[in-house]
């Protein structure tokens, strides 16, 4: 038999008063004003952007696909922008510090992909997840506590999905980028317009992703040992020449460096 609860108990916890939401217009004016506040306003341009201009390929809004295409790149430039001023900022100009650090790269190849306007969705895919992921953690770390809700349920789900998480968004990112590249190969030997401009921008792009992410490395790594096991299996003399000149050429590539030597970091 379960015991009822008291009439006194049950009047005490449903006279409790509910967590108060706390608003303050100080804090909240205080964070419009900073930087950081519009790094998240492109961060929400580009995940307002992406969602927009996918609906356009299911067929909603079909005619305005390139101002959600440009809303999109403009987020990206704004936040990666943003990003590179605070590096300046912190450790004054210097090239080769810039050079190596990945907003640098994910800054021009937005730049590069809203002046082509290729107008291909898988490229904006990568910017779209790492916006997402910078919009939680703003939200809960900025926004929330003007509401005093910095302690609530919501903020903790936030914040432990995105500790859980970040890496592994990263790592999708530099997944999705190759697959991107082939996906553009793809256009370009099927003669697709503006195709040829976004392949060469895209080759140096992956090719400083190599360089600075071990992701990416790690990515190439199984692709190569999946080919080697494939004309292993094929045992064509031919074909296996063919693998092996297609390997010489990519190690040519590879001894010159364009941002970074990565073959120094193993040694240290």
């Amino acid at each position: 038999m379960t015991a009822e609860p008291s009439t006194e108990s049950s009047a005490s916890a449903s006279s409790s008063p509910a967590p108060a939401i706390k608003f303050e217009k100080g804090k909240l004016l205080q964070t419009v004003q900073t930087t950081q506040f519009a790094w998240f306003v492109g961060n929400v341009l580009t995940i307002l952007g992406f969602l927009l201009y996918s609906l356009t390929y299911l067929d909603f809004f079909p005619s305005f696909y390139k101002p959600f295409y440009f809303i999109t790149l403009i987020g990206v430039l704004i936040s990666f922008g943003i990003l590179i001023f605070q590096l300046i900022q912190t450790n004054g100009f210097r090239f080769t510090l810039l050079i190596k650090d990945d907003n640098t790269h994910y800054l021009l190849l937005g730049g590069f992909l809203l002046f082509l306007r290729p107008y291909v969705w898988i490229t904006l895919i990568p910017y779209f997840v790492f916006s997402i992921f910078h919009v939680l953690a703003y939200t809960s770390g900025n926004l929330l506590p003007i509401f005093g809700l910095e302690k609530s349920i919501i903020s903790k789900y936030i914040t432990s999905f995105v500790s859980a998480n970040n890496a592994k968004s990263i790592q999708v990112a530099s997944g999705i980028e190759l697959i991107t590249l082939i996906w553009l190969l793809i256009r370009m030997f099927t003669f697709r317009k503006r195709s040829l401009s976004p392949v060469l921008v895209y080759l140096v792009f992956t090719k400083k992703r190599y360089e600075v992410s071990p992701f990416t490395r790690n990515y190439l790594k199984v692709i190569k040992n999946a080919i080697d096991q494939f004309v292993n299996d094929l045992n064509q003399p031919i074909i296996k020449e063919g693998w092996s000149h297609i390997q010489k050429v990519f190690a040519v590539i590879d001894s010159y460096k364009l941002v970074n030597d990565y073959t120094l970091e193993k040694a240290e």
